[in-house]
């Protein structure tokens, strides 16, 4: 009798029989991030792959259209199928419809604001308006922000119960960014019930010094959140009453882009 074929997990948690596809994102994500062209040493050596396996990886992205290559020379960086890729995600996941609502929030404003979706233990900035003011915080889309320390991580947290696991795995301690970040859980857990009582979150100096942001998660159809929006400023310009104010158009806001944004 015939045995149904069956997908085994290994140990980590990883899809067996992937590897290669794993590694080719690695690279893809790679160059990404770089931000403009890398050689395949510098890949192979950022990665910890072997330098031919690399190579081999980086030309099957560019027979895909994923990467590009210059003219002779062993240089990489995102190509035109990388670019639809990206424009298609914008659509499907609402980014184009988020974008005036952000807008008009930074217009009221006059900060900058951050739109960021849920990425594992981390927050991702995925939409941000600068802005005009000649003060500001400079932050580019793609960064990667702290769940414990951050107005956008913190509304996530207060209202995703997935993210418990966060919590228990950093019982001991939590990661200093400043000397008003959460040192304990047991701190970071009060900061959270306020949070959730109120409906918004607030970052006085707790991931950069002389920055202060209030945020507000965006509710799926379940209650949970999977991202956030943050107003973000100078200190200077965000007093405590100021931080209060801003609370409510925030929590305005996110109910708007919940409607938008598919979660």
């Amino acid at each position: 009798m015939a045995q149904r074929a069956t997908t085994q997990q290994p140990r980590d948690g990883r899809v067996a029989g992937t590897q290669t596809i794993r590694r080719a994102f690695m690279v893809l994500n790679l160059v990404r991030d770089e931000g403009g062209e890398m050689g395949v040493v510098e890949m192979a050596n950022r990665l910890g792959l072997n330098l031919s396996t690399t190579h081999r990886i980086a030309r099957g992205l560019v027979a895909e259209g994923y990467l590009s290559q210059g003219e002779g020379r062993e240089r990489y960086r995102l190509g035109p199928q990388s670019l639809l890729l990206g424009q298609a995600a914008q659509r499907v996941l609402g980014m184009d419809a988020a974008r005036p609502v952000l807008e008009r929030l930074a217009e009221r404003t006059e900060e900058s604001v951050n739109l960021g979706l849920l990425d594992g233990h981390h927050a991702v900035v995925v939409q941000r308006i600068e802005s005009t003011q000649p003060l500001r915080f400079s932050m580019e889309v793609g960064s990667r922000v702290e769940l414990h320390a951050t107005s956008m991580g913190k509304a996530l947290l207060a209202r995703n119960e997935e993210l418990a696991g966060f919590l228990a795995d950093h019982e001991e301690s939590l990661a200093p960014l400043t000397a008003k970040t959460h040192a304990t859980v047991t701190s970071l857990r009060a900061d959270l019930a306020e949070i959730t009582e109120r409906g918004w979150s607030i970052d006085d100096e707790e991931s950069v010094e002389g920055v202060r942001c209030v945020g507000a998660p965006i509710l799926d159809a379940e209650g949970q959140a999977r991202a956030a929006v943050a107003v973000q400023a100078p200190a200077v310009r965000m007093p405590e009453q100021r931080l209060a104010q801003l609370g409510p158009v925030l929590v305005a806001t996110a109910t708007e882009l919940a409607r938008l944004v598919p979660l």
